[in-house]
């Protein structure tokens, strides 16, 4: 037994600082003026929820574990109808609570698209391919690693047919592919190359307003950012101002 105490140290030592364990803090924080409801969803590995309530002025860490993958958005004006589900008027993510858990079901929100630890380093896109509901922007722990945001003014750079209204408050906009689901507006089939698909002018209005965040099948805009694998996230929904990357 004590010859074999060394090896079993030795071993666990070299796994922790291998970084089977190593882990990524992801801090959301809402900077919003409203209540939000974060998603979290995972196509590898899991993370500890996958959606919860965060009022006005909160933040809460979830620990992204080694090689995961997945998203986070935020869904808004949330409430519980008249038969008890839980339901929202953006980001929904149809599963009647407040955890979404199981398939997802993409919305016309804003996303990052995290992958934590894969072959090395973490990386990070801000996705409008989908639609836009809030500004946000991301910040690496690492001052050498690149922050990045995305704020839009609805009223002025969303088309008028994409826009979606609650009431008289205009709360979101669609992207042109999920508001028509044509082969061309969403870059399929015969429109599934760069030279069949053109950008839409719901893409070329956020490209003007959020030029590095990923807007449609065919973007080249370098709206991915990587950094190292020790790298922690604040993201920040409201921020009051976004990154000036140069």
């Amino acid at each position: 037994m004590r010859q074999r105490l060394p090896l079993v140290l030795f071993l666990t030592l070299h796994i922790f600082v291998s970084g089977v364990f190593s882990t990524s803090i992801l801090t959301i924080e809402n900077k919003c003026n409203q209540t939000i409801w974060p998603v979290i969803f995972s196509w590898r590995s899991q993370v500890s929820t996958t959606g919860f309530t965060l009022k006005s002025g909160e933040a809460r860490a979830i620990p992204a574990p080694s090689s995961w993958y997945g998203l986070i958005s935020a869904r808004t004006l949330c409430s519980n109808d008249s038969t008890g589900n839980f339901t929202c008027a953006t980001g929904d993510c149809q599963s009647r609570g407040i955890e979404c858990p199981g398939s997802y079901s993409w919305s016309p929100v804003t996303y990052i698209l995290f992958r934590i630890d894969d072959g090395g380093t973490n990386s990070y896109t801000i996705s409008l391919e989908y639609g836009y509901n809030l500004p946000l922007k991301v910040v690496p722990s690492i001052p050498t690693c690149i922050s990045s945001g995305c704020m839009v003014d609805l009223s002025k750079t969303c088309p008028n047919d994409l826009k979606k209204f609650v009431g008289r408050d205009l709360v979101a906009c669609n992207s042109a592919c999920r508001e028509s689901g044509s082969q061309e507006n969403c870059c399929t089939r015969y429109f599934n190359s760069k030279q069949t698909c053109k950008p839409t002018q719901y893409v070329q209005n956020l490209d003007r307003a959020c030029p590095y965040a990923y807007s449609y099948a065919f973007n080249d805009n370098n709206s991915t950012f990587t950094c190292t694998n020790s790298t922690d996230y604040v993201i920040t929904f409201c921020p009051s101002s976004i990154p000036n990357i140069t």
